[in-house]
């Protein structure tokens, strides 16, 4: 007799694990990705023959995460059932590096941690990636980055860049916010782009000096 009940627990047990684990009812996120800005963007900028790298960014509090945060006050609360496709570290250092490599400013761009060899390191900090709620039915993504320009040859800052950006989502729907998002974060990166390459040029005396004198700020 116990023997059939502790079967029966057991039977239970295993069919409210499997319940929960693979019941269709439950809804699956929507992930979101942001588009990196279209090639050749940014005109008027100097180009300079350098390899920069963009490290991994650091983030304010309660914002490196998949989650798509939104803001209404002071309060910090994330949108439901959905996400980005990545973590926010990710999804943001994956679109600077892809926005600065396509406008062709530099010799190339890459992520920090794929170890490649470079003249320039952009530190970044990202103080706001959220959807904030004002008097409007409809949020605002805005977006603001902070980068801070680190000469490799001799590990001195050569200056800092900042950007932020706010737009209005057309519409209180998800997929309006995560436009919004996209074309606030694409304009943050092309302003960014366009101070680091003023940066990168007026820099190259300097650069040259500390290699020798050269013509060239890397050898090929």
């Amino acid at each position: 007799m116990r023997t059939g009940w502790v079967a029966a627990v057991a039977a239970l047990s295993c069919t409210a694990c499997t319940n929960s684990l693979f019941d269709s009812d439950v809804p699956v996120p929507s992930a979101y990705v942001i588009a990196s800005a279209r090639t050749g963007a940014l005109t008027g900028a100097p180009s300079t023959p350098v390899d920069v790298s963009i490290g991994r960014p650091d983030f304010a509090p309660g914002l490196d995460t998949e989650r798509i945060a939104v803001l209404k006050g002071r309060e910090l609360d994330y949108f439901r059932r959905v996400r980005w496709g990545g973590r926010t570290v990710e999804v943001v250092q994956t679109m600077l590096v892809a926005t600065m490599n396509d406008q062709h400013l530099f010799r190339s761009v890459t992520a920090e941690q794929s170890r490649v060899a470079n003249d320039y390191t952009l530190d970044v900090e990202v103080r706001n990636f959220e959807a904030e709620y004002g008097q409007s039915q409809t949020p605002d993504a805005h977006v603001m980055i902070i980068g801070r320009l680190i000469r490799v040859a001799d590990r001195r800052l050569v200056g800092t860049v900042s950007s932020d950006s706010r737009v209005s989502a057309t519409e209180d729907r998800m997929s309006a916010v995560a436009a919004a998002f996209e074309s606030a974060a694409q304009k943050v990166a092309l302003d960014l782009t366009k101070q680091t390459a003023v940066l990168v040029a007026d820099d190259q005396p300097t650069l040259r000096k500390l290699r020798g004198g050269g013509n060239e700020p890397r050898p090929e």
